[in-house]
């Protein structure tokens, strides 16, 4: 019998049957370079198949049948011998039941725990009725009064802040939108963005190595922050995306603290809020849904700047230093922890415009913050890397020939 036929008789691959073949669970004889398979063979894949069912491992199932083929047992003592062999089986089994029914408990229990501390920690981040201090007219500069259609808990879920120059500012589901992005996302089809899917979807398709040294820079970047001394500050972070700076910070921060998460796309934002909003209670946060640079906050109303590329993505299709463009909103001192993509060399596929390269320059980003008066505390850059094959769907900027590293910095002025 053939290869063919001994595979299809016994419904299995040509894969396995070579691998069984390799552990010498069955030894056919080889005729004019093709394996001939007997009926011992035919025997020996049927017990093989048998023990399998019975949860035997190859390494058991090869151990038998070694014992088999050299014992060459009488007929009693070969049911003495499976006897035995059973017996131990079944009572390995019973402990495995046992086992398995504890593990099944334990799974029920947890998640029992689990369901019960999501219902308990359910935390409303709307926007907080005390913050309104927080915000000015974007257009004009003028303080805003409040028309609230729906206020549960001190936290205004909908409604607007409105202008006597006839600029409006939306909220909606607790979450703040400037007029022009509001009216963009009515257009737009909600998406529901799954936190577990998107999380296992970016580690499948971005280069391992990519992932390691941005975790890297995101431990950098958490280790410089000094959270007893962010008692009642308000931290501004621009373009903080799908949150992972925040969500990564967010059980250490002090409770008195007010944090405001800047986004210009609405789901990004409805996305972050739906998944802090599932942890315990902590800081205030303020979901802005704008476009940077142009903010409805209150000049010299913030005391922080902490940022994970944002300044860097805003630099991808705008001319100025962001850093800069906020200033007004920062009181006169405040500190700076951020994270910046550097390149050492645009390659010839780079999707960075000319126009817009400045500040992806290490040299210049120095030499701006130092013009704007800040004194830098600490710094780090990783080492280059040449970017030989995508980075994946998620990181598009960085092309295949360009030279990238990340740089960060703690700074204050």
């Amino acid at each position: 019998m053939k290869i063919r036929e001994f595979s299809n008789k016994f419904d299995l691959s040509y894969d396995t049957i070579r691998y069984y073949m390799k552990l010498k669970l069955i030894n056919p004889h080889k005729n004019g370079g093709h394996y001939e398979f007997n009926n011992e063979d035919q025997e020996d894949m049927e017990e093989i198949l048998k023990l399998k069912e019975m949860e035997f491992s190859l390494e058991e199932i090869k151990e038998i049948l070694s014992f088999k083929r050299i014992g060459r047992l009488s007929n009693y003592q070969k049911n003495s011998y499976y006897q035995n062999l059973y017996h131990r089986k079944l009572d390995s089994l019973e402990r495995r039941i046992i086992e398995l029914k504890d593990a099944k408990n334990a799974l029920h229990s947890h998640l029992k725990k689990l369901k019960s501390a999501n219902n308990d920690r359910r935390n409303d981040l709307s926007l907080n009725l005390n913050l309104l201090s927080l915000f000015a007219c974007p257009a004009c500069g003028s303080d805003l009064t409040l028309t609230a259609e729906k206020i549960e808990n001190n936290r205004i879920h909908l409604g607007s802040l409105n202008c006597s120059c006839g600029e409006k500012i939306l909220i909606e589901d607790g979450i703040i939108y400037t007029k022009d992005v509001y009216e963009r996302k009515k257009g737009d089809e909600v998406i529901e963005i799954d936190p577990i899917y998107h999380v296992t979807d970016y580690i499948k398709q971005t280069d391992s190595e990519f992932i390691d040294q941005s975790y890297q820079s995101l431990e950098w970047l958490k280790n410089r922050l000094d959270y007893s001394k962010l008692e009642n500050q308000v931290i501004l972070e621009p373009g903080s995306g799908y949150g992972l700076l925040l969500r990564n910070i967010y059980d250490q921060l002090p409770s008195n603290l007010t944090y405001i998460c800047v986004e210009h796309d609405a789901e990004l934002n409805r996305y972050l809020k739906t998944l802090l909003e599932l942890s315990p209670s902590g800081p205030e946060v303020i979901f802005l849904t704008a476009e940077l640079p142009d903010l409805p906050l209150k000049e010299s109303s913030l005391d922080y700047l902490i940022d994970y590329s944002g300044i860097s993505n805003f630099s991808f299709h705008n001319r100025g230093f962001l850093p800069e463009l906020l200033l007004k909103y920062f009181k006169d001192h405040f500190t700076m922890t951020a994270v910046f993509i550097i390149y050492h060399k645009f390659g010839a596929k780079n999707i960075v415009e000319r126009e817009y390269r400045d500040y992806f320059i290490y040299s210049n980003i120095r030499t701006k913050l130092k013009e704007i008066g800040f004194e830098f505390l600490t710094e780090n850059k990783s080492e280059p890397k040449k970017i030989n094959s995508s980075f994946g769907k998620y990181e598009e900027f960085a092309q295949i020939g360009d030279q990238i590293y990340s740089y960060q910095l703690q700074a204050k002025k």
